[in-house]
C-alpha cells in the first residue's frame, strides 16, 4: 500500500507539472521570444500576448516590437499580428517545425542620422551575433525549423534631417523558406537573425529606391546613398 501511495503521489505531481506548463505555455513562449529576440538585436524586444491552441496546432502573437539601438528613440519595428501553424507531431521532439508564419501590418521606422541609421545598426548587431562563437543559446535543447515565413502589408517610414516630413514607403511582400532546415534546426536567436536581416535590408532598399525616384534635391539623393551603404556595396545602385 505504501508503494501504491507513492506511485499515486508521483503521478499526481507529474500531472500537476504538465498542467502547469500547459496552462502557462503562452507566457513561456512570450518570455522566450523576448529573451532571444533581445539577444539577437541587442535591443529590447517586447510581445503583448501569445495565444497557443495545442489541439489545433496553431498560435497567434499580438504586437511584437523591436526597440531601437542606442542613440535612436522609440521602436525600429512594430509587427501587429502573427498567425502560426505548427507540425503537431514535432511539439514533443527536439526540433519544433513551424509550417507557416504570416505577419500582417508590420511597420518599420527608419531614422537617418549623419553617421548612419537605426536599421543599419540593427544589421550590424545581427552580424556581430553571427560572428560570436562564444554565445550560448541552447533553448533547453529545443530548435526550430520554419518552412515558410511571409510578411504582408508592411510599410516603412523614413525620417532624416534633410526631410521636412517623414516619407512613407510600402514594402513588397517578403517570403522566406526553410529557415533552419539546412542545420537540422535553428536556435531562437538564429531564427531572429535569419528572419530580421532580409526584412531590414528590404526596408532600406525600398526606402532608398523611393528617395531616388522622388529626388528633387541633392540632400535627398545623399540620404538615398547613405541608405544603400552596406546593401549593394560602393558605387552600385538598385535595379528599378
Amino acid at each position: 500500500m505504501k508503494k501504491l501511495s507513492a506511485v499515486i503521489v508521483l503521478v499526481a505531481l507529474v500531472g500537476g507539472l504538465v498542467f502547469y506548463v500547459g496552462s502557462n505555455l503562452d507566457g513561456i513562449v512570450k518570455d522566450l521570444i523576448e529573451e532571444h529576440g533581445s539577444a539577437a538585436t541587442q535591443t529590447p524586444v517586447n510581445v503583448d500576448g501569445v495565444s497557443i491552441n495545442l489541439s489545433e496546432a496553431s498560435a497567434a502573437i499580438s504586437r511584437l516590437s523591436v526597440g531601437n539601438p542606442e542613440g535612436f528613440a522609440g521602436n525600429a519595428i512594430e509587427m501587429e499580428q502573427f498567425a502560426l501553424t505548427l507540425d503537431a507531431a514535432s511539439l514533443t521532439s527536439d526540433v519544433i517545425v513551424i509550417e507557416n508564419i504570416l505577419v500582417k501590418g508590420a511597420k518599420l521606422n527608419i531614422m537617418q542620422q549623419a553617421n548612419g541609421n537605426n536599421l543599419q545598426q540593427l544589421l550590424r548587431n545581427l552580424d556581430d551575433l553571427a560572428s560570436d562563437d562564444s554565445g550560448e543559446d541552447s533553448d533547453d535543447g529545443k530548435k526550430i525549423i520554419i518552412n515558410r515565413f511571409t510578411l504582408e502589408g508592411a510599410s516603412a517610414s523614413l525620417s532624416a534631417p534633410d526631410f521636412e516630413e517623414n516619407r512613407e514607403v510600402t514594402l513588397p511582400a517578403i517570403t522566406l523558406r526553410n529557415i533552419g532546415t539546412a542545420s537540422g534546426g535553428a536556435t531562437g536567436t538564429e531564427v531572429a537573425q535569419q528572419v530580421l536581416k532580409p526584412i531590414l535590408n528590404e526596408a532600406l532598399k525600398s526606402a532608398a529606391v523611393q528617395a531616388i525616384r522622388d529626388k528633387a534635391t541633392d540632400a535627398i539623393e545623399d540620404v538615398a546613398d547613405k541608405l544603400l551603404e552596406g546593401i549593394f556595396g560602393e558605387d552600385k545602385e538598385p535595379e528599378e
